[in-house]
């Protein structure tokens, strides 16, 4: 038996990774997938492997001298797809040949298949079972296994899988159905322009591998943590922690200069819109907040800036407030008349919807009423830019040239200016002295909607701290809050 595993691509999917490395060389449980791929293929008695090559190819040759497989260079991988890669090594499909792609994870029921579900002598497709709802490539079989056809679309049952050709006579007819497949197709093409003259096989298995199309799928399956992604992603595998709530954030040296890789947490695209905070932070420029590049699996690429530290309270003057102002005021500038084509962030809306996935009451029915009547009203007021989580960490600060520059802007939308000032007071914990002084550098708001817009925000952290299943900072919101309806003099 021989294995023809495809890796000629570039893996766009797994960018920031694939800027460095093709995407089988991602290691999973100390071993590459392409590794982990022949390892198991050797288990089960392949021994010629042919391993199809393109993007990055020269970083493949220390496995190929390692592991002892043959590697072939496909020069056109950057304008086609896997069709032509498989066509050209067409000479090696012979009986007896796998054909897998170099992103999948193979688990040990590989080999249990091989022992138990391969039929001899015929063409046939080791069949994974469909776990997203993403349309995916189905077989629809007969109370034999034969394949009687595809539905391209497919939510449920078996698809995809690792085809091994094991008829003499089907190879003909499959490498011409090769032949006629654009450059540009899937592989698999073939099989649907040849099912009519051969008798396909499918056998359906829950865990024969893994792949490993994004992040998310190696993190959803536990393969992999962010801080293997992170490290990964690194010039030189060294990751460093920084401090952060709503994702999971490290320093590391990427292509040569300093970057934070943003990672998420999982669940992420419930609350927060990626290309949202993409379009918004593209148009702001480097003087607010710092270069940044989005990539797949909702994972940031942000400039480290040398210098800049997460501003500390201690630090917190006039002088400091001020800057922070400015830059509050410089994105209060964007109006939404001005940019309409950008949602509107209705607070009562975003109530519901936390309040939707929480599932349980952190208000009373009073306090509840007073606050529904609050957001009201302040949803009827005039639509800016908001970065809407202004927490001492988001706020970075220069010491030595005295500047400030703001980040994490996940959260960030048209909204009522109300939330933004009084989240500002909620976070930095500014006492009724510094509000004043914060009410004469932003004068168009009163002392009463800055506690409004506090009581608010505190509410909505509250909401989200439960979901994430943060219950201590929950806590503390709520103790906000309380704090807040007290100084509202709200008699509830």
């Amino acid at each position: 038996m021989r294995a023809i595993i495809l890796c000629a691509g570039k893996g766009t999917r797994l960018q920031p990774l694939t800027l460095n490395k093709p995407k089988p060389l991602l290691e999973i449980k100390g071993k590459s997938l392409l590794e982990n791929a022949i390892l198991h293929l050797r288990k089960c008695g392949v021994e010629e492997i042919i391993v199809v090559t393109g993007y990055k190819h020269s970083l493949f040759d220390p496995l190929a001298e390692k592991l002892k497989f043959q590697k072939v260079v496909f020069e056109h991988y950057a304008s086609t797809n896997s069709a032509a890669s498989l066509k050209y090594v067409q000479n090696k499909i012979t009986k007896g040949t796998f054909i897998l792609n170099g992103d999948l994870f193979l688990t040990s029921a590989f080999q249990d298949s091989l022992e138990t579900q391969i039929k001899w002598g015929v063409s046939q497709f080791l069949a994974q079972k469909i776990l997203h709802e993403n349309p995916s490539w189905g077989y629809i079989t007969d109370e034999n296994c034969k394949l009687l056809d595809i539905d391209t679309n497919a939510t449920n049952g078996y698809g995809d899988g690792i085809a091994f050709f094991d008829n003499a006579q089907d190879l003909s007819i499959i490498k011409d159905a090769l032949a006629k497949c654009e450059d540009t197709e899937y592989w698999e093409a073939c099989i649907l322009k040849s099912m009519d003259k051969i008798d396909f096989y499918i056998f359906g298995l829950d865990s024969l591998y893994i792949e490993i199309d994004s992040f998310n799928d190696a993190l959803i399956s536990k393969l992999i943590t962010p801080e293997e992604i992170a490290k990964q992603c690194a010039d030189d595998n060294i990751a460093k922690r920084l401090f952060s709530v709503t994702n999971i954030n490290y320093k590391i040296k990427f292509l040569g200069e300093d970057k934070v890789i943003r990672i998420p947490r999982t669940h992420r695209d419930v609350i927060i819109n990626t290309k949202l905070e993409q379009k918004i932070t593209k148009f702001l420029g480097e003087h607010i907040t710092p270069q940044a590049e989005f990539y797949p699996s909702d994972i940031k690429l942000t400039t480290y800036l040398q210098g800049y530290q997460p501003l500390k309270k201690e630090q917190l003057n006039f002088t400091i407030l001020e800057k922070i102002v400015n830059a509050i005021k410089t994105l209060h500038s964007f109006k939404h008349k001005d940019y309409s084509s950008f949602p509107k962030i209705l607070l009562s809306n975003e109530i519901k919807n936390y309040e939707s996935l929480v599932k349980i009451p952190l208000l009373s029915k009073q306090e509840h009423k007073y606050i529904s009547q609050i957001v009201k009203e302040a949803d009827l007021k005039e639509f800016v830019l908001c970065h809407r989580d202004l927490q001492l960490p988001n706020i970075l600060y220069n010491a030595q040239d005295s500047k400030i520059q703001l980040i994490d802007f996940e959260f960030a939308g048209f909204c009522t200016p109300i939330w933004e000032m009084g989240n500002l007071a909620g976070e930095l914990e500014l006492n009724r002295e510094q509000i004043c002084n914060l009410l004469t550098l932003y004068p168009h708001i009163t002392y009463k909607e800055i506690l409004q817009g506090k009581l608010i925000s505190s509410y909505v952290w509250a909401l989200w701290s439960w979901y994430y299943d943060c219950i201590t900072l929950g806590r503390e919101y709520l103790m906000r809050l309380h704090y807040t309806l007290k100084e509202l003099q709200c008699n509830l």
